[in-house]
């Protein structure tokens, strides 16, 4: 499913519009603010190479990181606020325009995330790029007789963990990206990768909202050489 690029860029414009004032749009666009403004409000639309201009400017990394220090503030005393992010209408539909963006060309048939909080931004992402999506869960799923599983340690707070997703949803025909809101050490997304393997499907990505430090990475690199992260929280 193909989408208007233009189309893509004023949406990516308003949701930016919530946390910048036009004279900082002005800066980052090199636009006048009565285009900025036009742009936003449907008067106009750019042209397509000027759309592509406006969606690399916004979803820089120097801007991501603004609109992020906007939105949670200062994050060095090691507590993030994630639900801030991961609820926000409008960071959704940036990050999800990003991850559309990114994996597109990868061709994927199924978005997979764990429940609860990476539900919405799978399901934005999915519906973009007209795949399924397929939640995991920490439970066997009433009405369904069969599952695919694995169990993993997690430490916070330490406990086997086992996942579920039912037997026959996702099959070896299907090429999935893996999204979760927030990856700290990448132990729940290798659970969620090997559960993959067990229904014999490829593996083709695996976006995140928020990562924490860079303990991830190896486990991540380790799952999918296609790796994107909307923002980075240094530690």
């Amino acid at each position: 499913m193909l989408v208007d690029e233009r189309s893509l860029a004023i949406q990516i414009l308003q949701s930016i519009k919530r946390f910048f004032k036009f004279r900082e749009l002005e800066e980052i666009l090199g636009l006048p603010t009565p285009t900025i403004w036009r742009y936003i409000h449907g008067d106009v639309k750019p042209s397509i190479e000027r759309a592509r201009e406006l969606t690399a400017k916004l979803l820089s990394p120097i801007v991501i990181s603004r609109l992020m220090e906007k939105l949670l503030g200062d994050t060095n005393n090691r507590l993030v606020n994630v639900y801030k992010v991961a609820y926000s209408i409008d960071v959704l539909r940036i990050a999800s325009i990003d991850a559309y963006l990114w994996s597109r060309e990868l061709n994927p048939t199924a978005v997979l995330t764990i429940e609860t909080d990476g539900i919405p931004l799978a399901t934005m992402i999915a519906t973009m790029l007209n795949t399924k999506l397929l939640v995991v869960k920490k439970r066997r799923e009433v009405g369904f007789e069969h599952f695919v599983d694995v169990s993993y340690l997690a430490y916070d707070p330490p406990e086997i963990v086992t996942l579920y997703l039912p037997r026959g949803l996702i099959t070896n025909e299907d090429k999935v990206i893996i999204v979760d809101d927030l990856v700290r050490s990448g132990k729940t997304s290798k659970a969620l990768a090997e559960l993959i393997h067990k229904t014999r499907a490829q593996i083709k990505g695996f976006y995140a909202l928020l990562a924490i430090g860079e303990g991830w990475r190896k486990t991540i690199e380790s799952i999918t050489p296609n790796y994107k992260i909307f923002y980075t929280v240094r530690r």
